[in-house]
């Protein structure tokens, strides 16, 4: 009796073992219709410095950036010859600047023209995202954003193969920098994921990831000026698994610039952190 207890017990803890730590296959969005998906980022410097060598002066000082964007995404069904079809909705899309020099204070503000901005975009079957911006838009001001917009539509993160816990993949994180920083588009990027838990709540499943990021890259011009910079950073990609919905994304790190132009020199030393957000809405 003892031993077909132990035998029984020894059983259902392997198959509570082999349920914990099934594999899982990442899959499409599985929105419900009139559903969109809002996207919310967040990113800042706080704790910033500058040292800067100006004519054989040495400046020193501090300096805060900040990005926001909330943007509502509407997917329709393809068109009959496979072009996808879809509305953007910006309803936040700016930056602001800070920094402190020598006792002097210098601040920015910049709002995109994009925001309050509703506009359709597609995407042909062998072709490229595509928006249709109206006539009020200066294309050349906002041609920054609508990169980063394509960019966010293009990422491809998670592989189609079926993963475990433990295992571990890389990612393009373009999008990811694209909104930490922008000096250096040329740099060297290795994006690296490792699927670290399956947590199991009250209504689903989540994927919890670990996210490293790691460039580096330069940029010389003839006129004998050099620039380079590196980016580091790590944290948590949750995933829903019910509805595939990636739902928030925490990064911290550092980026750190290096400018050396004729009777000059700086240095950039940003701790960044950066919140990104997801959740399905329904438009009015």
């Amino acid at each position: 009796m003892i031993r077909s207890r132990f035998l029984a017990s020894a059983s259902t803890f392997v198959v509570l073992c082999s349920t914990s730590f099934a594999g899982i296959t990442f899959g499409p969005l599985r929105g419900k219709p009139g559903e969109s998906v809002r996207l919310v980022t967040f990113s800042d410097t706080k704790g910033g410095t500058i040292q800067r060598q100006v004519s054989g002066q040495s400046l020193s000082g501090t300096i805060l950036l900040t990005r926001a964007r909330d943007i509502v995404w509407t997917f329709r069904d393809p068109a009959a010859d496979g072009t996808r079809r879809g509305m953007v909705k910006v309803a936040k899309l700016s930056s602001s600047s800070r920094s402190v020099i020598n006792g002097k204070t210098e601040e920015s503000d910049d709002v995109s023209p994009l925001t309050g901005k509703m506009f359709s975009m597609s995407k042909p079957p062998e072709g490229d995202w595509t928006f249709d911006l109206d006539g009020s838009i200066p294309s050349n001001r906002v041609t920054r954003e609508i990169d980063e917009l394509k960019v966010y539509l293009k990422r491809d993160w998670f592989p189609t193969r079926e993963v475990n816990p433990g295992d571990s993949w890389e990612f393009d994180p373009t999008w990811i920098k694209m909104l930490i920083e922008r000096d250096f588009p040329a740099a060297q990027t290795i994006g690296t994921m490792r699927f670290r838990q399956l947590r199991t709540g009250m209504s689903h499943q989540t994927a919890i990831i670990e996210v490293s990021i790691r460039s580096s890259g330069g940029d010389f011009k003839s006129n004998g000026s050099a620039s380079d910079g590196t980016v580091e950073l790590n944290g948590q990609l949750v995933v829903n698994l019910d509805t595939m919905l990636d739902e928030r994304l925490e990064l911290k790190g550092t980026v750190t610039t290096n400018t050396d132009r004729v009777g000059e020199t700086s240095k950039l030393t940003l701790p960044v952190n950066l919140l990104v957000t997801k959740s399905f809405v329904r438009e009015p």
